[in-house]
């Protein structure tokens, strides 16, 4: 049960908070030119100034948006055996309506040309699907796996041009900052990205700006650790700019806290608990922890 707010403790607490609060804005105010990424924005704030420049075009979210339409068919369609029921119609019937215009806007994008034909071929043969399957008024799992299969390599090499707009636009704008920057600057330039926790591993800003500033990378692969001294940091289900530039500030006040009280730069990164739980559950279940990547399926 938790305490009443007018509790003593529960009033020096906050006050607690209050005071790491304020210490949190003071690091961030004398660190040096940090980026945030968010969204479709790279927010740059150096000097007490702020500068925006762009993350993404126009095209990154084109090429995303017709890669999700095979996909909701799929997750759609994949669990019918039976006739389809009136909700599964309806929503077909819309997707029919939505494909159609969306596909007579594409010549208006400006895409490259083989681009442009990648997605006029990914809508028509959504739209064939959709059409088959309401004059069956059914799909067979034969056919539904046929169409996405078919799908595959059009959908990676829209992921690809996805990535390469987005690593492209980023990479223009953090130059076009860094040559802007002295050379002390650039070196103690740091980073955070926006990401939901399921993007974090292999999200592309955190690997452009882990090769960038000259952290580890670890490609595709990459789930955010905190090591000490790191200068790419994402910034969990954080998608507006105070909290994610407060995750940095918290990350360096908190890694020279721990060191000064446990002698360890990282221990305040995890659970103030952490420790003693594993202790206290490997005793009570007989057990011990293991490393990742070392269970046995």
């Amino acid at each position: 049960m938790a305490l009443e707010a007018a509790d003593p403790l529960s009033v020096l607490n906050q006050a607690f908070r209050d005071a790491y609060a304020a210490r949190r804005e003071a690091v961030l105010s004398r660190m040096g030119p940090v980026i945030a990424q968010i969204d479709d924005v790279l927010i740059l704030r150096k000097g007490g100034q702020r500068f925006e420049s762009p993350a993404r075009t126009r095209h990154y979210h084109e090429y995303k948006a017709v890669t999700h339409v095979p996909l909701a068919l799929h997750v759609l369609l994949a669990s019918r055996k039976d006739a389809l029921d009136e909700e599964t119609r309806t929503r077909l019937t819309t997707l029919r309506g939505l494909i159609t215009t969306a596909s007579s806007s594409l010549d208006t994008r400006g895409l490259p040309a083989d681009a442009l034909e990648r997605q006029r071929r990914m809508l028509q043969a959504s739209l064939a699907l959709v059409d088959s399957v309401l004059a069956a008024n059914r799909v067979t799992q034969a056919q539904l796996a046929s169409f996405i299969h078919a799908q595959v390599p059009d959908l990676l090499k829209n992921a690809e041009d996805a990535a390469k707009d987005q690593i492209h636009t980023m990479h223009a704008s953090v130059e076009a900052w860094k040559r802007q920057m002295t050379a002390e600057e650039r070196g103690q330039l740091r980073a955070v990205v926006a990401a939901s926790h399921m993007s974090r591993p292999g999200n592309v800003a955190a690997q452009y700006f882990s090769i960038t500033l000259g952290d580890t990378w670890e490609g595709r692969f990459h789930e955010e650790d905190q090591q000490p001294g790191k200068r790419v940091l994402s910034s969990e289900a954080t998608f507006d700019e105070p909290s994610a530039f407060a995750l940095l500030a918290t990350h360096v006040l908190d890694a020279n806290t721990s060191r000064g009280i446990f002698g360890e730069e990282t221990r305040m990164a995890r659970d103030l608990l952490a420790d003693a739980a594993e202790r206290i559950l490997a005793d009570m279940f007989k057990t011990s922890p293991e490393p990742p990547g070392t269970s046995t399926p």
